[in-house]
Parts: structure tokens; sequence; C-alpha cells
């Protein structure tokens, strides 16, 4: 095996799960890696994981809407992956998301093979449309999970991000009143609205909502969760804790995690908050119904709250063991996926 790096695009500079998931795959490889993205908490935990970090110009993540402006973005990336695929030569680029793949595919990529890594399910037919043009331009596709494989229409390694164990070890039971955590973005889409309405359908539960709203999007959304939660059958009753670098003390003081995206494409926070022994309320869609098994938690139909919170009254009555939770987690381990992201790296590098 040569030297040359693996070079992974990422049009976000945000730490989310997607990005965890290329910084689980980055550090694992045999090759060299670098990572080109915007400054922010991607590229600050990529260097501090000891990984060489490319800066490009931070773009909008505010896409909808402003079609112009996407454009104007998507050829910014293009034009940075092929200076970086001139300059640096790498073995291969890992196109990471939609907006990396549009990218990749417009990008004159100097003979340097390419791989479109997808996490996310498809918004509309035209986004669709073009997105499944460019990944047919790829090298090699993998995808996050097997709904996310299912709508791009095309053959695709599945590559179900797994979770680091020693990281994420069982943490004992709260005492007190029980919470409920949701982690995610504070965007529509999340569903935390609807996490709302779940408490409010549980007097008992205490419900804190960890995350922030993206760059671009604006507060008009967290500013009504907060409305909603000033409301005479909340009040009280609910903590927004703001984006977390780390959750793991968030979910030691919760009892269980719940998660309300009708469609989430795969949900690292979900295998996180099972590793850490913490059963999982979430919809019955995409991603959910490819981690929650085994009696590790409860599905609820999307959307709906009050099935919803039967969920979360059930799991509060008669919790599961942590290792059941952790069993789930399990199946799930964050060497296997890192080994099957190097053997699609490696099968067009070669």
């Amino acid at each position: 095996m040569d030297d040359r790096p693996v070079l992974f695009l990422s049009y976000s500079g945000v730490l989310g799960g997607a990005e965890r998931v290329l910084l689980d795959c980055a550090t694992r490889l045999a090759r060299p890696a670098l990572v080109a993205c915007p400054e922010g908490p991607l590229a600050a935990a990529a260097r501090g994981a000891g990984l060489a970090v490319a800066p490009i110009r931070k773009r909008s993540l505010r896409l909808r809407g402003a079609r112009a402006g996407a454009g104007r973005g998507l050829a910014g990336l293009a034009r940075d992956a092929a200076h970086l695929a001139r300059r640096r030569e790498p073995a291969a680029l890992a196109a990471w998301g939609s907006r990396a793949v549009l990218a990749a595919a417009a990008a004159p990529l100097s003979g340097t093979p390419w791989l479109a890594v997808h996490h996310d399910l498809l918004p509309s037919a035209g986004v669709a449309a073009a997105v499944r043009a460019a990944t047919r331009r790829a090298d090699g596709v993998l995808a996050t999970s097997r709904a996310v494989a299912r709508d791009l229409r095309a053959p695709a390694t599945i590559l179900h991000p797994g979770v680091d164990l020693a990281a994420w070890p069982v943490l004992p039971v709260p005492e007190g009143p029980p919470r409920a955590i949701v982690l995610g973005a504070l965007v529509p889409w999340k569903r935390a609205d609807l996490a709302l309405e779940v408490a409010a359908r549980v007097p008992a539960v205490r419900l804190e909502l960890a995350g922030a709203p993206l760059p671009g999007d604006g507060d008009g959304f967290a500013h009504a969760l907060r409305e909603r939660a000033a409301a005479p059958d909340l009040v009280g009753r609910v903590t927004f804790s703001g984006a977390l670098a780390d959750p793991r003390a968030a979910l030691a003081r919760a009892r269980l995690l719940l998660h309300c995206a009708d469609a989430e494409p795969f949900g690292m926070v979900l295998l996180e908050a099972l590793a850490s022994g913490r059963p999982v309320a979430a919809p019955a869609a995409a991603g959910p119904l490819e981690i929650v098994a085994h009696g590790a938690g409860r599905l609820f139909a999307p959307g709906d709250a009050d099935a919803a919170a039967r969920a979360v009254q059930a799991l509060l009555a008669a919790p599961p063991p942590p290792e059941t939770a952790r069993a789930a987690a399990a199946r799930f381990p964050v060497e296997a996926s890192a080994a099957r992201f190097e053997a699609a790296i490696e099968a067009i590098a070669r």
C-alpha cells in the first residue's frame, strides 16, 4: 500500500452525526487522511484526533429557497475538490454527503477515483434526480443505512456506522424524577416540537432538549419551541441545554432517549444512547428500524404524539436492563464499520 492520503470532502464544518462517522473512519484508516472542510467544530475535532485538515471556504448550510446561492456553493466546493486533487494527489476522494457528491461529480479530479458516501434521505424529486445522477458517476457508493440505499435507487454498500463501546460505558440509572433527553439540532425535521407534545402527555417526565439551530437557520424554530415549553402544561419541566460537545453527562441525567425525527436516515445518537445503557423511544421508520431491536426500546408511528407518549410511559414503567440496550448497540461496532469504509476505499484506489 502506498502512502498517498484519502481526501475526505465535507461541505459542512459542524460536528453532527455524519461528521462523527467521518472521524471514526478517518482515524482508523491504514492510509493517511486529509479532511477538507470549513473551519469550525469538525476541523477542530479532526486536528484534535491528529488528522491533517485542508480548510475550505465556509458556505451556507441553508439551501432550500436559495437556488442561486446553493449553485454557487456547490460550484465553489467542486473547485476546492479539483484543486486539492491536483495539489495533494490523493489515493481516493471520499465525498461525504449529498452536496459533496454533487460537487465531486462536477469536478475535474485529474483521475482521482472517488467514493460517494451518503448519509441523508433525499428531500425532493428535483434534488433526488440530481443526486442519483451524480452518484452514478462515482467509482464506488456507500450508504449509511438500508433506508438511504433504497432512496438512492442504486447499488450501494451499507456502511452501518458503529459506536466505540469503550468510549461509551454503561451509565448508572439516575435517581429522582424521570427525565427524557432529545439529542439533535433544533431544526424542524428533527421534530423537537413533537417531543414537547409527548412530554405534555406524560406529566411525570421532565424533558431536556440538547441542541441548537444550525448556522444560517435563524432562531425562529427554537423560539417557537421555547414559547411552547412555557405553556402551562409544560412550564418548569423542559430544559434547553444548547449544543453539547459531549452528550454523556446529559445521558447520565436521563432515563431514556426520545428521538422524534419522522425519517432519520440512521441515527448515531440512538447507538450512543443504547451503548450507554439508555433505552430509546423512536419512530418506526428508516434508520431506527435498523437499530432499535431486541427489546432495547419502543418504536412508535412517525408523527404520532399519543403513540410516542405511550412508548415513553412503557419504558418508564418497565425499563429494559441496561445490558439489553448495550447489546443492541454492540451489533454495530465501530471497528466493523471502519473496516467496511476502508475496503470500499481500497477497492477504488487500486
